[in-house]
């Protein structure tokens, strides 16, 4: 009885301890690999998620962000077709992938720009910065906001673009590449975006600094999705090869993004705003 009894406490011991027990004997411990992912990467992640969550619930409920850069979009669309239709159907290669992503750089501007908005306006990035989540998880949660925004917007554009150009037919019969060209150019634009966004979130001139830092730093990865959709449209045999360096540019600049945010959000979160007594001492230098 007794040695029956220690088979199934020598069980549920190993199940305990994250082994297993099988033919008599224990099996050997989780390799640290998977330990460290279920103790580092899992809670990121989810953290993540729960942010990006309640920031997408609370667009869903205004509407203010997906309102203003939907409309946008169309405003582009109408500009397009007003200046593009005279041009030959030969041409149309030519202007369809700049058509694409200059509406995409937009619309995405216009996104990361206020991005930060409900936590500059109450005043809660300190607080955010309180909360047990890991900043990284922060960064991760406002990139995955941006990129749902600007993805619906890239859906929006590249249908719009197939019905008024006729070479821009690709984009909708080859759906599966279409995607994954969208997603690897608009994540690499929002990871660099999302991350001078929270550098400038408390800054007065924010829209404006934005758009002068942003536009030449996302302008490799902006080359490449070009030049990506080209190949897509001319149906190109090189067509894989630059879609894998465009998800190589993608996995250096949110990976830098992810370990530059922290001290970039500090630093931005540290400016002091101009209160009243500031604004009167150099009101008294200046008359000094």
């Amino acid at each position: 009885m007794t040695g029956r009894a220690r088979i199934p406490i020598a069980s549920g011991l190993a199940r305990r301890e994250g082994l297993g027990f099988h033919s008599g004997g224990f099996a050997a411990a989780a390799s640290p690999a998977r330990s460290c992912y279920n103790r580092a990467v899992v809670p990121l992640l989810r953290q993540a998620w729960l942010l990006a969550r309640n920031d997408l619930r609370q667009e869903l409920r205004d509407l203010e962000l997906v309102l203003t850069a939907a409309f946008f979009t169309v405003v582009v669309l109408v500009m397009f077709a007003l200046a593009f239709a005279a041009l030959p159907a030969s041409a149309h290669v030519l202007a369809v992938p700049g058509m694409l992503w200059l509406g995409v750089a937009f619309a995405g501007a216009l996104t990361l720009t206020r991005i930060f908005d409900r936590e500059r306006e109450a005043d809660t990035l300190r607080a955010l910065l309180t909360w047990p989540v890991d900043r990284v998880a922060i960064y991760f949660g406002k990139l995955l906001v941006s990129l749902s925004i600007v993805l619906g917007c890239g859906a929006l554009l590249m249908p719009a673009l197939a019905l008024l150009f006729p070479a821009a037919q690709a984009l909708v019969a080859r759906p599966l590449e279409s995607a994954l060209l969208l997603l690897l150019g608009s994540l690499a634009y929002c990871a660099v975006g999302t991350l001078f966004a929270a550098g400038l979130a408390t800054a007065s001139g924010k829209n404006v600094l934005i758009s002068v830092i942003l536009y030449p730093l996302t302008s490799p990865a902006l080359i490449f999705a070009l030049v990506s959709t080209r190949a897509l449209l001319e149906d190109h045999p090189q067509f894989p090869t630059y879609l894998g360096q465009l998800a190589a540019v993608d996995a250096v600049v949110v990976v830098l993004g992810a370990w530059l945010f922290e001290p970039v959000l500090l630093g931005g979160a540290r400016k002091p705003a101009a209160g009243p007594s500031s604004r009167t001492r150099s009101r008294r230098g200046e008359a000094t």
